[in-house]
């Protein structure tokens, strides 16, 4: 009977030892199971908070606050390979949220018809976002991307495209240069023709005020006479009866205020084979000059009296003939 109740006794305290370890762990998985579900619960609202925040700077921050949780988190005593996946997850979500936004913009700021694009204020603006975007990029890279390479290849991508922007910009504005460069020596040469042709109409115009021509001859004026002087066909007054005179022509000037005027007549005269000066129909009194002119392929005489100051005097009237 002792023996029955050692045996007995044995294997109570064996049970109890049992049931007292089995209890431990019982307590210690429930405790593990509590702080897991709590880990997750913390992961879960910060992944909602993260949802809910609009504005890129606070996503950035949520991230970073998350980042350095999981690494608190796995430097702790006690960690769990369950809470340290969901960590895993919700920064990969995070991540990727940041990967699409600088997929987009880079999308939005690829020009495929570059080539045919002639705004330089336009390809400027899409140029500026891409550089800023790889300067966001290159300050978010520790928390946004996996790796240094996955950097170097939105830097590469965004390079080229910038790049490219860049050749086409100047090659528009060389091209706008020249052309403004054109525009100007084109504008340059119509003012300077405008200028001489204003020129030429303005010396024609003072011209015609000082200057009279006809067949026979040309008279020239002082400036100072413009105004004030005329010549009109007239009658033969000096030898109405004599065949050779073929035109008459009267001169006057009448200057402004008190000054003395003159005129002249003048008769033009053909001069043909065997005709002599101061001969038959070209004899002259002694009040009349004659002025012969250059050899053409008809000769005249020009038989001129002159009334008042004069016409022809030194620092009048000249004439010439043709």
């Amino acid at each position: 009977m002792k023996n029955k109740a050692k045996i007995i006794s044995i294997i109570s305290v064996v049970l109890i030892l049992i049931i007292g370890i089995a209890g431990y762990f019982m307590y210690q998985k429930a405790e593990e199971e509590k702080a897991i579900k709590k880990s997750l619960n913390k992961i879960t609202k910060t992944e909602t908070s993260f949802s809910k925040v609009e504005t890129h700077e606070e996503k950035l921050n949520i991230l970073k606050s998350c980042i350095t949780e999981m690494t608190d988190y796995n430097k702790s005593k006690e960690h769990f390979k369950q809470v340290t996946d969901k960590y895993k997850s919700a920064i990969s979500s995070m991540q990727e949220v940041f990967t699409k936004e600088y997929d987009s913009i880079i999308e939005e700021n690829t020009l495929s018809n570059l080539d045919s694009l002639d705004d330089i204020s336009a390809i400027t603006n899409n140029k500026d976002n891409l550089s800023s975007l790889l300067s966001t990029i290159e300050a978010e890279k520790d928390y946004v991307l996996s790796s240094n390479d996955d950097f170097e290849s939105y830097q590469q991508k965004i390079t080229e495209l910038t790049e490219s922007y860049t050749n086409r910009i100047t090659a528009l504005e060389e091209a706008k240069k020249k052309a403004e460069e054109e525009a100007k020596r084109k504008a340059e040469e119509e003012a300077k023709r405008k200028a001489e042709e204003e020129a030429r109409k303005k010396a024609e115009e003072e011209k015609a005020k000082t200057h009279y021509e006809n067949e026979y001859f040309s008279i020239d004026v002082p400036k100072e006479w413009i105004g004030n002087w005329s010549v009109s066909e007239t009658e033969n007054t000096i030898q109405p009866d004599n065949p050779r005179v073929i035109a008459a022509y009267s001169t006057s000037y009448h200057p402004d205020g008190d000054g003395y005027g003159g005129g002249a007549i003048i008769h033009v005269l053909k001069l043909e084979e065997g005709d002599r000066l101061g001969y038959g129909y070209f004899s002259m009194s002694q009040d009349v000059d004659c002025i012969t002119p250059n050899a053409s392929t008809e000769n005249f005489v020009f038989i001129m009296t002159q009334a008042g100051a004069g016409f022809f005097n030194d620092g009048g009237a000249t004439i010439t003939a043709k």
